[in-house]
């Protein structure tokens, strides 16, 4: 585990998901280098995706954490830690990046923020109840928000776009 605090308790995560992530996302011009991992900025993109189709229920996954774990990874979820460099999710492939979905940065950012206003407006929504995460479990919208934010932030720290928390 992570053993510098990201999380701020008294942040606003939907300030953070309407505001804070496209100005973020503004900033970068594609000469961005990871400061670990082997994702180019533009899989970085893309792969913020993914997890936000998790919450929306368009991409379904089985839940990979035996039962009997899945209190610990919530209690890591519910802590101010962030992700560990290097995290691998047990889902995707250890030694290599996805095929890029997208053309180029520009047409990524757009996935990215269309993903996310649809993100927001399900989780927004009267009816939405909990989806599948396949580590943490069934998640509500406050545990969706946490998640996306610790994703985000961790995928943004690791291209200089946010910085590394220190203390």
């Amino acid at each position: 585990m992570q053993d510098r605090p990201i999380l701020d308790m008294q942040l606003n995560l939907d300030d953070f998901f309407q505001t804070g992530v496209y100005e973020i996302m503004d900033q970068i011009n594609g000469g961005e280098q990871p400061l670990w991992g082997m994702m180019t900025v533009h899989h970085m993109l893309e792969h913020l995706v993914l997890p936000l189709n998790f919450a929306l229920g368009t991409f379904k996954v089985p839940v990979f954490m035996p039962e009997e774990k899945i209190p610990r990874q919530r209690e890591f979820l519910f802590s101010v830690y962030g992700l560990p460099k290097n995290f691998k999710a047990p889902f995707l492939p250890a030694d290599k990046n996805m095929p890029l979905m997208t053309k180029d940065l520009t047409e990524a950012k757009s996935l990215l923020k269309e993903t996310i206003e649809k993100f927001l407006a399900s989780i927004n929504s009267p009816g939405f109840n909990t989806e599948t995460h396949p580590v943490f479990g069934h998640l509500n919208r406050g545990e969706w928000l946490i998640f996306q934010y610790k994703h985000f932030s961790h995928h943004f720290m690791q291209f200089g776009l946010m910085p590394i928390a220190t203390s």
